[in-house]
C-alpha cells in the first residue's frame, strides 16, 4: 500500500513539474525583459536586437485537448537610446508559440520563435495579422507585408501553421507586384535622355506588370498532407496579359513542409 502512495505521489509530483505557466515556458525563449520598454530583448544573429511583445492569443478546442497559440513580434530596436532601428534589409521578427492545457497549466507542443515578417526592421501590427484553420485542428497565423526596391514594390502573405503535432511550418506567397515606378509610361528611355523608339516602348510595356491578389483557405476544399488548399485571386497585368480575377490554387506541399506558389501563378517569379 505504501509503495502505491509512493508511486502515485511521485506521478503528481512529476505531472506538475511538467506544467508551467505561459510566462515560464516564452522566458525559456525569450530570457531578457526590459522594464524600461516593456518588451522582451531578442537578439539575432546578423539581424540585431529586437523588441518583442506578445500580439495575439488565440485559445481552440481540438481533438488534442484545449490549445492555445501565441504570438510575438518585434521591431529592431536600440535599447541604449530607445528607439526604433530598422534598416532596409531587416526584417521584423516573428514567434510563434502552440501550448497545451495540462495538470492546472500549459506544456509547449511547438514553437517557431524567432522567425521573420515585415521589412524595414518592421513587423506587422496586430491588427495586420489573422487566425485562420488551415486543416482540421491546424490553426495558425496569416499577415500580409510589403516592400519596395528602385521602383519594384512588392507584398507576400506569410503563414504561419501548427501542424497539429511538434512542428509550425512557414510559407511565403507573394501577394502583390508593380514595376510602373521603374519603369514609368514607357515613353521615355531609361539610359538616354530622349524618348523610346516605337520599338523600344513596346519592349517596355511588354516588361510593365501591376499585379495584385486576394487570399482565401479552402475549407471546403480537398486536403493534402492534412491540409486546405488555399485560393489566391489575381487581377492586373503582366505585359501584354490581364488578369480579372483569375483563381490560382495553392496546395500543401508535404515534402517541404510549406504552400508553394501554383503552377502559372503570375506572381511567382516577381521577386520585389
Amino acid at each position: 500500500m505504501k509503495t502505491t502512495i509512493l508511486f502515485l505521489a511521485l506521478g503528481f509530483a512529476a505531472a506538475a513539474a511538467q506544467a508551467k505557466t505561459l510566462q515560464q515556458i516564452v522566458q525559456e525563449f525569450y530570457p531578457k525583459y526590459s522594464q524600461k520598454y516593456q518588451c522582451y530583448r531578442v537578439n539575432i544573429k546578423d539581424s540585431g536586437e529586437y523588441c518583442v511583445r506578445q500580439i495575439k492569443s488565440e485559445t481552440r478546442q481540438t481533438a488534442q485537448g484545449r490549445l492555445m497559440y501565441l504570438l510575438f513580434a518585434g521591431n529592431v530596436f536600440d535599447f541604449k537610446n530607445g528607439n526604433e532601428s530598422g534598416a532596409h534589409v531587416q526584417n521584423g521578427m516573428a514567434g510563434i508559440f502552440v501550448l497545451k492545457e495540462a495538470d492546472g497549466g500549459w506544456k509547449l507542443l511547438a514553437s517557431q520563435p524567432h522567425s521573420w515578417a515585415g521589412s524595414f526592421g518592421i513587423a506587422p501590427e496586430a491588427k495586420d495579422w489573422s487566425f485562420h484553420e488551415f486543416g482540421k485542428d491546424r490553426w495558425g497565423f496569416m499577415t500580409k507585408y510589403s516592400d519596395v526596391h528602385h521602383g519594384y514594390s512588392g507584398a507576400a502573405y506569410r503563414l504561419f501553421v501548427h501542424n497539429g503535432a511538434g512542428k509550425i511550418t512557414d510559407s511565403t506567397l507573394f501577394a502583390e507586384a508593380d514595376n510602373e515606378g521603374a519603369l514609368g509610361d514607357c515613353s521615355e528611355n531609361r539610359y538616354e535622355d530622349r524618348e523610346n523608339t516605337a520599338e523600344e516602348r513596346r519592349e517596355c510595356q511588354k516588361a510593365r506588370y501591376s499585379l495584385s491578389s486576394t487570399i482565401e483557405v479552402l475549407e471546403n476544399g480537398k486536403p493534402n498532407a492534412g491540409f486546405y488548399p488555399i485560393r489566391l485571386t489575381v487581377s492586373g497585368f503582366d505585359g501584354f496579359k490581364t488578369y480579372n480575377g483569375d483563381a490560382f490554387v495553392s496546395s500543401y506541399n508535404a515534402a517541404s513542409g510549406r504552400y508553394s506558389m501554383p503552377k502559372g501563378y503570375p506572381l511567382k517569379d516577381k521577386e520585389f
